[in-house]
């Protein structure tokens, strides 16, 4: 199983390492990140040890461990968190250095990490455990959807346990009630209906294959050429990592047409493919993978063929017919592909 990181809107969290011990000791070195952990700061030895203890919890093919979370954009450490499974539930925590306080931070890792508990590990329950005196974390909490439901009182602790349980109204229920029947009809005509989706549009590009293929490897230049990329030409872009190789990370937020999200260089077949996935943040969430393909037709001419496949979840896959995805996105594919052979030849 390859456990990938986990992403947040302006976070990632990462599984610890027996390499991570100088960034864990930065955090447990802090009495006031520790005081309802240890109650102290701890030395590196010890600090060591309860890294050691966490990694020989669990191995590095599961999704259950520590996490360290790091800033997306700057890669500075931000904190630690953890998924734990206690019966059928899955448990969440989390610590924030102490220069992060009072942000949002912590209430954005929680929401993160109950959604990735629920959407990924299909959790039936996720639960918190917090110290009763540790009022700032309990706000985090409730902030977070999660409802106080019992008090624990353990020899060393008093704390209480929460639970995931978002608020609804007797409106909401109501309401609820009225459409369960339109929504057992959706339900029905999705699961007989498609859920996968491709596109893919070709062009001959008269130059090398080497030349064509060193030219869309870069991220970065695909705004030169692409469509949405010139839908918003005061979208703002930033990038992470090093572009043409595998990991690198463009990503962009602009107006409703283009909306926000970010592709990642996943693989690299040098001289014949580049795999990329992106992943869709406004105004929708969605992921799906593309890929840039070049043939060589001869000595001087080459030909690029650009598509990208998804599934679209029940009950969404009931709109597939409707989008026509073939015909919209070709489109746009098409005359990106217009655009790229356009400035490849003019070199």
């Amino acid at each position: 199983m390859v456990v990938t990181p986990i992403y947040t809107e302006h976070f990632v969290l990462t599984k610890m390492t027996a390499g991570d011990g100088d960034k864990y000791f930065r955090l447990s070195n802090n009495a006031n990140v520790m005081k309802y952990v240890t109650g102290y700061s701890l030395t590196r030895e010890e600090s060591d040890d309860m890294l050691k203890s966490f990694l020989e919890e669990y191995g590095m093919d599961t999704y259950l461990g520590r996490y360290l979370i790091e800033d997306r954009f700057s890669g500075e450490l931000v904190g630690a968190a953890k998924l734990d499974k206690i019966g059928s539930a899955i448990e969440i925590g989390y610590r924030v250095m102490e220069e992060y306080w009072g942000k949002g931070v912590a209430t954005e890792i929680a929401r993160g990490l109950i959604r990735f508990s629920k959407n990924v590990l299909k959790a039936r329950d996720v639960i918190a455990f917090v110290n009763v005196n540790n009022t700032a974390s309990i706000r985090v909490l409730e902030k977070a959807g999660m409802t106080n439901t019992e008090l624990i009182e353990d020899l060393d602790e008093v704390k209480y346990r929460f639970n995931y349980s978002p608020k609804s109204t007797p409106l909401m229920k109501k309401v609820l009630y009225i459409i369960l029947g339109l929504i057992a009809l959706v339900l029905i005509a999705a699961f007989i209906m498609p859920k996968d989706y491709a596109v893919e549009r070709e062009i001959v590009v008269n130059k090398p294959k080497a030349e064509v293929f060193e030219y869309l490897k870069s991220l970065k230049k695909q705004n030169d050429w692409s469509v949405w990329g010139r839908k918003d030409p005061k979208m703002i872009k930033t990038f992470s990592g090093t572009d043409g190789t595998v990991g690198f990370v463009s990503m962009w937020d602009g107006n409703d047409e283009v909306g926000k999200g970010e592709q990642e260089i996943t693989k690299i077949d040098e001289g014949n493919r580049i795999d990329t996935q992106l992943r869709f943040l406004k105004p929708f969430e969605s992921t799906s993978d593309a890929y840039m393909i070049t043939e060589g037709i001869d000595s001087t001419s080459t030909r690029v063929r650009w598509g990208f496949t998804g599934k679209m979840p029940i009950p969404m896959n009931v709109m597939l017919p409707f989008l026509n995805m073939d015909e919209s996105v070709g489109k746009d594919f098409q005359e990106g592909l217009t655009n790229l052979k356009g400035i490849l030849e003019k070199q």
